[in-house]
């Protein structure tokens, strides 16, 4: 196919973004397209093709205005964008130079979110949801073709938008970027891994208890909560466990955080069971399963859709149960063979099947083909 012009209009996502950067960009990148990735969260970034602008305080229609200008210089075939900020952005830019170039709308964060509706009144927050879906649907409409990143997300737009172009691409986890470690007896030493923020909403506090429980249970097992995040906590009980320790790393870089992932032994996500977070897949379990690990997550109906195999190498949980975690985490204490299974079977599992070289030619094609 002839070389194309591509530009990733990002109002909410970093330019390094694992998936972003890491597998779509680099893969348009191979196949010797012009690619270039507009941000507005970020003032500068280290890659190259890549114009960044911290416009977080400033209302939507600057950052639209600034989208526009850098377009018009650029001048892309294709658009592929993250929000519908960004794909009015590229609308208006399109109508404009009265050309062509197609827009794709790759959807992986639902939009109107919980998110953008806390501290507001019940009135206030049922007039801006409205607001928020309407200028969503709006998006889909003048969109050309649609990336869905996982099936629940992707319903309302095959519902309205049943004649337009689509294609599924999960968040498997590229190879290539995963380093894997030898699986060792976890009976006398235990490193569990949490990545992200530090609340309630997250599930932090429930991986806390779950550990706590475990110190308290098998004082025989040294057990290392390692958590990658930006954040910081104190808890004065963790000076009680004397076989417990935490190891707090400031966020990671992509890369590193691939590296050190598998230098665990168990990964943990206990977020809150919610309607939003229920249908959301979590993006870093791929990457534990690439990794080799077993999981611990919360029994989200994204997850079994999507990972049908999950009881082979994790467990779905209720979050609240945490005496329930601890002794089922205990069972890959007491029984190496059983652990060792499980951390085979992942790494096998993303090895097959849950992997970008699986998926990212039928991306690039998606991209690449000409017409809408």
């Amino acid at each position: 196919m002839n070389k194309k012009r591509i530009a990733f209009l990002l109002y909410v996502h970093n330019p390094d973004d694992e998936r972003v950067w890491y597998q779509q960009a680099e893969s348009l990148r191979e196949t010797n397209n012009d690619v270039f990735l507009i941000s507005s969260i970020s003032e500068k970034s280290q890659f190259p093709n890549t114009i960044c602008f911290n416009n977080r305080a400033k209302p939507a229609k600057k950052t639209i205005k600034k989208f526009i200008e850098i377009l018009l210089r650029i001048e892309p075939d294709k658009i592929i964008c993250d929000n519908p900020i960004s794909i009015i952005a590229a609308k208006r830019y399109k109508k404009q130079i009265s050309g062509k170039p197609i827009i794709i709308y790759d959807i992986t964060e639902w939009y109107p979110s919980k998110k953008n509706l806390v501290n507001l009144s019940f009135f206030k927050k049922i007039f801006k949801f409205v607001i928020l879906l309407f200028i969503s649907y709006y998006a889909g409409f003048v969109s050309d073709k649609f990336i869905f990143g996982e099936c629940y997300k992707a319903k309302p737009f095959k519902m309205l938008f049943p004649w337009k172009k689509y294609i599924f691409l999960s968040y498997y986890a590229y190879f290539k970027q995963i380093k894997s470690y030898p699986i060792r007896d976890i009976s006398k030493q235990c490193e569990l891994l949490y990545s992200g923020n530090l609340t309630k909403e997250k599930g932090f506090y429930y991986v806390l208890n779950v550990v706590k429980l475990l110190a308290e249970n098998n004082p025989e097992t040294d057990f290392i909560l390692k958590i990658i995040s930006k954040e910081t906590f104190e808890d004065s009980e963790i000076k009680n466990y004397k076989n417990l320790t935490i190891k707090l790393l400031e966020t990671l870089s992509f890369l590193n955080f691939c590296e050190e992932i598998g230098k665990s032994d168990i990964c943990f996500d206990l977020r809150k069971i919610d309607f939003e977070n229920t249908r959301c897949l979590p993006i870093k379990i791929f990457y534990y399963m690439a990794a080799g690990r077993p999981v611990i997550y919360s029994n989200l109906k994204a997850i079994r859709k999507s990972i049908p195999e999950i009881n082979k190498f994790g467990l779905l949980v209720n979050p609240n149960e945490s005496k329930t975690i601890q002794q089922q985490i205990e069972r890959y204490l007491k029984d190496f063979s059983s652990y060792k299974q499980s951390c085979e079977n992942a790494r096998k599992l993303a090895e097959t099947k849950y992997n970008w070289d699986n998926i990212k030619l039928r991306f690039v094609n998606f991209i690449e083909e000409n017409g809408q």
